[in-house]
């Protein structure tokens, strides 16, 4: 087998095994193997020509973003990537319809934070200051990065949501 032959198949085989890591789940070993390939045949190309490995080695050195890239765009592809990247969200999470003013109750205790109940739509809120009991009747009067801001109300006797 002569030197090139040699260094052809050694990048061959280190690219189908980086592919075969790309594809398979086998834990880093294809890849390992398939660098060692690609570095063994840099080194067999210095041993032919000094100039040869020294283009080999730029030439993979220049190819790697470009290798990475591509692997990044296929793999979440692959049948391994799909069980293993994150769906896209599928709803976004709307902020709640509960404008300043508006009231409620508080449905667990608010230390800071807890849950309140505005026309019969839960949303998590959180206290202004204190504590706020289960029970008691709410304000909102701030609205923080989509988080309900409350305030307990004393309710007068026509003002009582039940």
């Amino acid at each position: 087998m002569t030197p090139v032959l040699l260094i052809i198949i050694l990048f061959a085989a280190g690219a189908l095994l980086l592919l075969g890591e790309l594809l398979l789940p086998a834990q880093g070993v294809l890849g390992v193997l398939g660098c060692a390939a690609i570095l063994w045949g840099i080194g067999q190309a210095f041993a032919v020509n000094q100039w040869l490995g020294f283009g080999l080695m730029l030439a993979t050195i220049a190819s790697i973003p470009f290798v990475w890239s591509f692997a990044l765009a296929v793999w979440p592809r692959t049948p391994l990537g799909r069980r293993m990247m994150l769906s896209p969200a599928e709803s976004v999470v709307q902020p709640p319809r509960v404008g300043i003013g508006q009231r409620g109750v508080a449905v667990s205790e608010l230390r800071p934070l807890g849950m309140c109940e505005f026309a019969g739509e839960r949303v998590e809120a959180r206290s202004q200051l204190g504590t706020i009991q289960a029970g008691r009747i709410v304000r909102v009067v701030n609205v923080d990065q989509g988080r309900l801001i409350v305030q307990a109300i004393e309710p007068s006797n026509e003002e009582k949501l039940s």
